[in-house]
């Protein structure tokens, strides 16, 4: 199969109004997850950003009752363990999959929400371009609004993310990410705005910026 790549400038308000025409196509909240399911896999994992910048367009060009729509099809995904997710290594086994080692290290790979993996695309190379302080701050803000539409959506995702943060052997996150994941659910749950949230998970990055990113993970 031909590997997918996104256009130089792709239509943005052509794919979040086809995403939210084929949510309200959908009678039930299962065949709204079905959707986004569908959305996802079509893109696949080596275009899993571009999930998450079809969600934020979502936002940026949805009103209220758009918003409310695609919030409530991802608490009814995160309820039924079917958050649209791609797979990112370990850390322990990113950090290797380059020197030619088989076995455990190339495939042990975690599954990643959204909203999880631009806190992790803001500190570890897992896309072919990295993503920057303000670029992050842009997408984690529009993330967190449109959740933020359907309030169960918004607790149960804070709830993921604390979940997270808290077991010691999910594997997918070091002590750096799991700090930025603990920061997003702690400011999100206080109920600071969308883009206060984006912006302290983003300074909590910056300031371990002069830790060396080879070497131990943080404790």
């Amino acid at each position: 199969m031909a590997e997918r790549i996104l256009k130089a400038e792709p239509d943005w308000f052509g794919a979040a109004q086809a995403l939210v025409e084929g949510l309200q196509g959908q009678p039930t909240l299962d065949g709204r997850v079905d959707v986004l399911e569908r959305v996802c896999l079509d893109l696949g994992e080596a275009l899993y950003p571009g999930f998450a910048k079809l969600l934020a367009a979502v936002d940026h060009f949805g009103d209220h009752e758009v918003k409310v729509l695609v919030a409530d099809a991802l608490a009814q995904a995160l309820m039924t363990a079917r958050l649209p997710s791609t797979r990112l290594p370990a850390w322990g086994a990113g950090g290797f999959a380059g020197l030619g080692l088989g076995g455990p290290l190339r495939t042990n790979s975690r599954n990643v929400g959204p909203l999880e993996f631009l806190c992790v695309w803001l500190v570890r190379d897992v896309s072919d371009e990295a993503l920057g302080g303000e670029a992050f701050e842009t997408a984690a803000t529009y993330l967190v609004d449109l959740i933020s539409a359907s309030p169960r959506a918004a607790a149960l995702y804070v709830d993921k993310l604390r979940t997270d943060a808290s077991d010691p052997t999910e594997g997918l996150h070091n002590a750096q990410t799991r700090r930025l994941i603990e920061t997003l659910a702690e400011r999100w749950a206080s109920g600071d705005a969308p883009a206060e949230v984006a912006r302290a998970v983003a300074r909590a990055a910056e300031a371990d910026q002069g830790v060396a990113r080879w070497g131990f993970p943080l404790r």
